[in-house]
């Protein structure tokens, strides 16, 4: 009898230290379920009902079909300016084409994606083309990855050091906390707190009328500093910040 007792003690307490690590783990991954399962929740299952109301154009097919949406005609383009604001995807995300042929002399622009393989969608462009009768013309979000303020990319000054989008290097510096992106570069992060790249814009041209399309994103948006539990605080953008797209031409050159 007391051979049979002490086995069911040791069982037992094996039993129980597989219990207490179960448990243990359970609950020390029970913080990231509940954003992951609304993210994915958002994006395969409300984007739908929510697209209309919120994307730039309708959209039914999640992460996966972000909304075709044409941006401009090269003609309005025209002009010293460099940079050209858009909403997309959403109607309240500015983003802002750049033409680095205007903003120093680059053409037939390409650079490695940044995200390239990280995320379920557009994994096959694993380079950026410049779109444009020069190859020139790329497209990012102006909202800063680090706590989503938005980016003076129509700022343009005369060193990288100043807030705003400096020529000579095309390093964009977040006037909030320093943050800088080497546009050129595909929006790496060259300084600051920034935790990742920009997210850049995915473009289309159609040679034959000059219209320039957003096709979608090498990202997904998100600030890390806001905690995602509802659907709207999934929309890509920092709730927390009212955004606007600057009117066009938005050039301000400072001296």
């Amino acid at each position: 009898m007391s051979v049979k007792v002490i086995r069911g003690s040791e069982l037992d307490r094996r039993d129980f230290l597989r219990l207490s690590l179960v448990l243990g783990g359970a609950i020390a991954v029970s913080p990231l379920v509940t954003p992951v399962l609304d993210y994915m929740g958002y994006y395969y299952g409300e984007l739908k009902s929510l697209s209309p109301k919120y994307l730039v154009a309708n959209n039914s097919q999640g992460l996966e079909g972000f909304p075709k949406y044409k941006v401009a005609n090269i003609k309005q383009l025209q002009g010293s300016c460099p940079v050209y604001f858009f909403a997309y995807p959403l109607t309240d995300e500015p983003c802002f084409l750049v033409d680095f042929s205007k903003l120093n002399g680059m053409t037939n622009v390409e650079f490695k994606n940044p995200y390239g393989n990280q995320f379920r969608i557009n994994t096959n462009f694993k380079n950026i083309m410049g779109v444009g009768p020069k190859g020139s013309i790329c497209a990012f979000s102006a909202v800063c990855v680090h706590l989503g303020c938005q980016l003076p990319a129509q700022a343009i000054v005369p060193s990288s050091n100043d807030p705003g989008l400096n020529p000579s290097s095309s390093i964009l510096h977040c006037p909030c906390h320093g943050s800088m992106y080497q546009l050129d570069q595909g929006g790496i992060v060259v300084g600051g707190p920034a935790p990742r790249p920009l997210p850049i814009v995915l473009l289309e041209y159609d040679e034959s009328t000059g219209d320039i399309y957003a096709l979608g994103t090498n990202a997904p948006y998100f600030s890390e500093a806001v905690p995602r539990r509802r659907p709207r605080d999934n929309l890509i953008y920092d709730p927390r910040y009212s955004y606007s797209v600057p009117s066009n031409p938005a050039c301000v050159r400072v001296s």
